[in-house]
């Protein structure tokens, strides 16, 4: 009977010195790759409020503190992953409403910030007589 063949340098723990090198590094982009779908929410999410505010605040009968309301209810309703928020609605000339969508993205990361921005402008509808 031929006896199993030994390895000359001796390997036995190298699974455990390799686990304690990987596990790290594995948690790391896990918590990475959930931060990016936490951003990524929230930009989707403050996109939706600035374009519900500013349809809301162009619409026929409408108006700029509508659609300022509508703008902020959607940020802020539960789950939606963003603080701070900050909304704006302006009349510029030409009438045009702009709205104005603001806030940080939740973070797991302590003491880390993620700025997410939107800005929706568009005419205001109104309704005119030929004359």
């Amino acid at each position: 009977m031929v006896a199993p063949e030994r390895n000359a340098r001796g390997d036995h723990g190298s699974g455990s010195v390799e686990l304690v090198i990987i596990l790290p590094l594995a948690m790391i982009l896990l918590v990475l790759a959930v931060q990016a779908a936490l951003w990524v929410h929230a930009d989707q999410v403050v996109q939706l409020s600035a374009a519900q505010g500013e349809q809301v605040a162009q619409s026929f009968g409408g108006s700029l503190a509508a659609g300022r309301a509508r703008a902020l209810t959607t940020a802020t309703v539960a789950g939606s992953d963003v603080s701070r928020v900050s909304v704006s609605v302006a009349l510029l000339p030409a009438d045009i409403a702009r709205v104005s969508v603001s806030g940080d993205a939740e973070s797991i990361l302590p003491g880390l910030r993620f700025p997410v921005s939107a800005v929706q402008s568009g005419p205001v509808q109104e309704f005119r007589t030929s004359g």
